[in-house]
């Protein structure tokens, strides 16, 4: 088996559907037309700004939404209501008063942003409070119960319920812990600086201060001072449910718009077509990949090894069924790359995708190198396929549509 380019296949390796490996080859594109125009630019940019979001929030947000369920459903519903909330923040607010940083172009980490990262309908306890400005979550027990039995009422979701504090740090990363209440103590046992911390299980990869103030408990992650926000978690007797929760940030953060735009590579266009100066762009040729020798061991671009709808092999064929309705995706992605993020993109009609284009449709983002997931077809649609590195179109799959038979 071998990897690399020949002539316009490129040729990897790869595994079937019963882990066996099997010889992968893919045709290249002599040519890709990508006229890289501000407007491509605007929407790469929102894109990566949200896919770097999704990284870092990923423990929290694969499972934070609940009117979807899966994973992926989950992410890909995160990237569908901030894409649309970005989009509508850099067209308000370009140069400042932003409520969302964004990513320079290839630059990694997460900016800041007032993402909704968890929505359901779990209702926000009474006796707590949290101001997002500086993540400090106070819960008011009152100055004649300052009891264990105070505190299990004030914090009303009980010991299988879960209060959880997350937001993104300046630096880029997400921060959040776990809070869950302890059953260490009487009801009527008194609470006091000693003791306090030992009502509460924290896990997470941050670890907030717990202090007893008066007749409060405040409880500060201070990591994420600026760009915060909780959750709730009930337990109910489906499962759980959730809160819904919005990053609270600050405005004018970086970068804006007019700032980070420029930073991203355009081609010159005709001004009637949407670019700024004269003239024609030029197409883009990919960079060809290394040439193989048997048994090499040289990178190639990331591909699906496998892909199917309806449980049908749609990695490079145009489908067709009679039925309508759900379907599932499945998929095998092989020579994913550390720090890119991979989706599989769905249009209805339409061109067809082209390698290096900018695609957002219905993105099912790609969480390690599998994807499963499923879309209703609706009745004589052609659906079109593909998988985008960082929202760029690297590889085009299969088609399918749904046939309506008619009656006699």
């Amino acid at each position: 088996m071998i990897r690399g380019r020949v002539g316009s296949d490129v040729y990897s390796i790869g595994k079937d559907a019963k882990g066996k490996r099997q010889q992968v080859v893919r045709s290249l594109a002599e040519t890709v037309a990508n006229p890289q125009t501000i407007a491509q630019m605007r929407n790469r940019m929102i894109m990566s700004t949200i896919m770097q979001a999704q990284s870092a929030l990923k423990p929290i947000i694969d499972h934070s939404f609940d009117n979807v369920t899966g994973v992926q459903p989950n992410l890909s519903e995160f990237i569908s209501r901030n894409f649309a909330l970005i989009k509508a923040d850099v067209a308000a607010h370009p140069s400042s008063g932003n409520a969302f940083g964004l990513n320079l172009y290839q630059e990694k980490g997460a900016k800041q942003g007032a993402y909704i990262i968890s929505d359901g309908k779990a209702a926000f306890p009474a006796n707590i409070t949290f101001v997002q400005g500086t993540a400090v979550m106070t819960i008011a027990l009152g100055a004649d119960n300052v009891t264990f039995g105070g505190l299990k009422a004030a914090w009303e979701v009980g010991f299988d319920g879960y209060i959880t504090l997350v937001g993104i740090t300046a630096a880029g990363a997400a921060d959040y812990c776990r809070l869950h209440l302890a059953n260490v103590l009487s009801d009527t046992d008194a609470l006091s600086a000693g003791n306090i911390e030992s009502c509460f299980q924290v896990e997470g990869v941050a670890t907030p201060t717990i202090a007893l103030s008066g007749s409060n408990v405040i409880i500060t992650l201070s990591s994420i001072a600026g760009c915060s926000s909780v959750i709730i978690t009930r337990k109910v007797n489906t499962g759980y449910i959730h809160s819904k929760a919005v990053l609270g940030a600050a405005t004018s953060l970086p970068y804006n718009a007019d700032a980070a735009l420029p930073s991203y590579p355009t081609g010159e266009q005709k001004f009637l077509n949407g670019g700024d100066s004269a003239g024609a762009s030029a197409p883009v040729t990919p960079t060809p990949a290394p040439t193989p020798t048997p048994g090499g061991g040289e990178e190639v671009d990331a591909h699906m090894t496998a892909f199917s709808i309806g449980g049908q092999n749609a990695l490079t064929a145009n489908l067709t069924d009679v039925t309508t309705g759900s379907k599932s995706i499945t998929g095998t992605l092989g020579d994913r790359k550390d720090g890119k993020a991979y989706a599989i993109v769905r249009k209805s009609g339409g061109d067809a995708y082209t390698i290096g284009e900018t695609a957002t449709d219905n993105p099912i983002a790609i969480s390690g190198t599998s994807v499963s997931d499923s879309f209703n077809a609706e009745g004589n649609v052609l659906y079109r396929f593909a998988l985008t590195e960082d929202t760029k179109v690297i590889q085009v799959l299969g088609t399918f549509t749904a046939e309506e038979l008619g009656g006699d």
